[in-house]
């Protein structure tokens, strides 16, 4: 099977069904505009690639193919590229998921004739029609990427994630810890970040558990004060279906040479190749609006149609962003005008967070 794949906007389209037909592609040929805004970019993706396939031991023959989309000469070069393979011209695929319409159009006008088949993925429905002279088809995949896969395709380089194996361990712990004595872990988390041992007689029934899943308020300080509610809302929806959950992730994104910016996620969930993210922010009186700049920005980081929920301490755990008379809701309607779902404490509302994770994420 020969692959071409057409680079459009949206270059993480094309990972999904690389990764459905990957063990059946024998070449693989990325074609992508001559703009100079894009070769940098494009030249990141190839690279992406060759790393995947090394990765999985691949033996798929990886080539670049550059034109001009507005030039019929150059498009038509491609063309005669694609004729002169030695494949039957039955067995190339054109994955023109969001790819150049000028090409796909041209491409299409003088292959399908010839038996050539064109991809169209939906992202949406996780599915893709394939085209032939004859027909239409309609496949949903049958694989999903790995959200490590993910980041590293997207050029990312995956520099640590948490223990679920900690998690699973200690799960009777980490829910008596939070769903019994949350308030004492409010307390311990404070003198922990103060180096202050104020509330010690406050919380002792916390630190035990804390001593007992091997942690020290010194030594695992971060671990303690953030990781073990990542942990918790993990438990909670570990068990919904995800495709792949990872939680405290940190990745470097490229910039120049080795210029790279640092970013983490609390938890990220792989369904049908949507990658999404849930915020965990157990203590009191962080900034809402702050935080809903952040993520705005970093959502197309994590997916090219992501979805992000910020759970936070506050009692309330969701609000009607549609109150007219609510002058406080400027950023929940901030949030929601970027995909974001902005919430509250999950301690008593655990059935509301579990339909908002199904509705939003499956």
């Amino acid at each position: 099977m020969v692959l071409i794949s057409i680079l459009g906007n949206f270059h993480s389209s094309i990972f999904p069904i690389y990764n459905e037909f990957k063990d059946k592609i024998t070449t693989h040929i990325v074609v992508h505009d001559d703009a100079f805004s894009e070769q940098l970019k494009d030249k990141k993706i190839i690279h992406a690639l060759k790393k995947f396939n090394a990765k999985h031991h691949l033996q798929i023959i990886t080539q670049e193919h550059k034109l001009d989309e507005d030039s019929f000469k150059s498009i038509y070069t491609l063309i005669e590229t694609i004729k002169s393979l030695n494949e039957p011209l039955g067995d190339v695929y054109i994955n023109t998921t969001d790819g150049l319409s000028n090409i796909s159009t041209v491409l299409a006008s003088k292959l399908l004739s010839q038996g050539v088949n064109f991809i169209a993925y939906d992202m949406y429905e996780n599915s893709y029609n394939l085209t032939t002279q004859e027909s239409m088809k309609n496949f949903k995949l049958s694989t999903s990427l790995s959200i490590q896969d993910h980041l590293e395709l997207k050029s990312f380089q995956v520099t640590f994630k948490g223990d679920l194996s900690f998690a699973h361990k200690h799960e009777e712990k980490i829910f008596k810890l939070f769903n019994n004595y949350a308030h004492e872990m409010e307390l311990l988390n404070k003198d922990i970040t103060k180096q202050s041992k104020q509330h010690q007689a406050q919380y002792k029934n916390a630190a035990t558990l804390v001593r007992e899943m091997g942690l020290d308020a010194n030594r695992n300080a971060p671990e303690i004060t953030g990781g073990l509610f990542e942990y918790y809302v993990y438990l909670l929806v570990k068990d919904l279906g995800f495709d792949d959950i990872a939680v405290g992730v940190v990745i470097e994104q490229p910039i120049k040479g080795k210029i790279n910016v640092s970013n983490e996620f609390d938890i990220l969930l792989m369904k049908d190749n949507h990658l999404h993210m849930i915020e965990c922010k157990f203590r009191k009186n962080l900034s809402r609006a702050e935080l809903v700049y952040k993520y705005a920005a970093l959502i197309n980081v994590i997916d090219d149609d992501a979805m992000i929920m910020i759970l936070t301490n506050h009692k309330e755990y969701s609000r009607n962003i549609y109150d007219e008379k609510d002058m406080s809701l400027a950023s929940h309607r901030r949030a929601f005008l970027n995909n974001i779902a902005l919430r509250g404490s999950i301690l008593h509302h655990k059935q509301d967070f579990l339909d908002d994770v199904r509705t939003l994420f499956l």
